[in-house]
């Protein structure tokens, strides 16, 4: 019969080992009850903990054992990785045995992303399943081609080539990837991908994988929307009068909900989406707000009380009344502002404003445009009044050409003379 002591034989190795080879004569392991292994830590200030290993006390377990020990200290030690972290993140993986780990597995990497979705959508709530399948989804078709990369640097870099450079597309499938990358490292997710292999870069420091514009890219980016004017919106509203006999039930629908739509847009300054996220709020008369909440790089925006330009509109069309009133607004699955480019795209009228350069956005501009032009509202009053920082609504000057500038600066003197009569 064996001796105790020859028995545990592979016990001492392990103990020899973490106090020789990893040097560190304030980690043990011990047997604990029903054959389980536990990893004992003495801290600098006295304090012991007991951390279960998730593997049994026994020979045939050792270079297991060995192994996650090693990773541990590994990553608290070497990396300075709180311990309660580094304990989990090995354990997450078990029973795997090396760290980091040569190769990836593309299915692990997916099956993550799959996680990340159920995250994103049902327990955060940061996003809806609509969002989801409209964005993330083309970014998925994309990570699908790259998956089998070995590390986020090499992912971040492959995701990048299927855009141009600086492109916009290109920009949100990097950031989506890399926040994905961060939440699958993270406890947060029980770090269901090794953060050694997949943590990326601050979210702050994503430009080299996002590329710099080229000059051409720059110039299409730079050209700005053209404005709708009040003529040819009229024009485009009276293209959505049908004729009797054009008048077939589901036909007519459609056409009176993007009239309603489109006159929210002109009237409020509206984004195409911002339509479905409208309610009156009462203090002292109704109101029109928008509860919209715009995400982007610098947070996420808040509800903004709407205000009407012109106001005429906002009687002669009853729009607010109609949004009590639950009036039908046009359905939007494939996003707002592809729904609108669909449905306008055989409309004459609307056929005409493209070739000046109109957009689903012209009468947004078109709102700004008034503000300052009609109404002499300073940047700093608009720009909340839209949902815009003022650095972005800054932007909006570039359709504000040397004509526009001169008009503009001329009701500025009259205005001046007005109420300066030494002027």
């Amino acid at each position: 019969m064996k001796s105790r002591s020859q028995a545990e034989d592979w016990v001492q190795a392990l103990r020899l080992f973490i106090r020789d080879t990893l040097g560190n004569k304030n980690w043990q392991i011990v047997e604990k009850k029903a054959g389980k292994t536990a990893l004992g830590v003495r801290f600098d200030d006295g304090t012991r903990i007991f951390k279960y290993i998730p593997y049994k006390w026994q020979r045939a377990s050792a270079n297991e054992i060995k192994h996650f020990i090693e990773a541990v200290h590994y990553l608290h030690i070497k990396k300075k990785v709180p311990f309660e972290e580094s304990f989990e993140r090995v354990k997450a993986r078990a029973p795997k045995d090396k760290l980091p780990k040569s190769k990836s597995d593309p299915q692990v990497l997916l099956d993550a992303w799959n996680k990340y979705g159920d995250f994103k959508i049902e327990q955060s709530g940061a996003i809806s399943q609509q969002t989801w399948e409209k964005g993330y989804s083309k970014t998925y078709r994309k990570l699908e081609k790259v998956a089998d990369a070995q590390d986020a640097n090499s992912l971040l870099i492959n995701i990048g080539k299927f855009n141009e450079a600086g492109s916009r597309t290109r920009e949100e499938n990097i950031q989506r990837v890399a926040s994905f990358l961060r939440w699958a490292t993270s406890k947060e997710s029980g770090y269901l991908l090794d953060a050694e292999i997949w943590n990326p870069p601050p979210k702050f420091n994503l430009q080299d994988f996002k590329g710099k514009k080229s000059r051409q890219l720059q110039q299409r980016t730079q050209d700005p929307t053209t404005p709708i004017d009040d003529a040819d919106l009229f024009e485009l509203l009276e293209s959505l009068n049908l004729s009797p006999e054009e008048k077939k039930h589901r036909v007519e629908d459609r056409a009176k909900e993007w009239s309603f739509a489109i006159k929210l847009m002109a009237t409020y300054g509206l984004r195409p989406i911002e339509v479905q996220y409208l309610e009156v709020r009462r203090n002292g008369k109704d109101t029109l707000w928008c509860t919209y909440a715009k995400k982007s790089g610098g947070g996420i925006g808040q509800a903004r009380r709407l205000f009407p330009l012109h106001p005429t509109w906002e009687k002669k069309w009853n729009l607010i009344q109609k949004i009590k009133n639950n009036s039908p607004l046009p359905r939007m699955k494939a996003g707002a502002a592809e729904a609108f480019k669909n449905y306008m795209r055989f409309n004459p009228v609307w056929k005409k404003l493209k070739e000046k350069g109109c957009k689903g956005y012209s009468f947004r501009h078109a709102w700004a445009m008034r503000a300052h032009l009609e109404y002499g509202l300073h940047p700093r009053e608009a720009a909340p009044m839209m949902g815009h920082s003022l650095e972005s609504h800054q932007q909006y000057s570039r359709f504000f050409n040397e004509e526009l500038l001169e008009d503009s600066f001329e009701r500025a003197i009259e205005r001046r003379k007005a109420n300066n009569k030494n002027v």
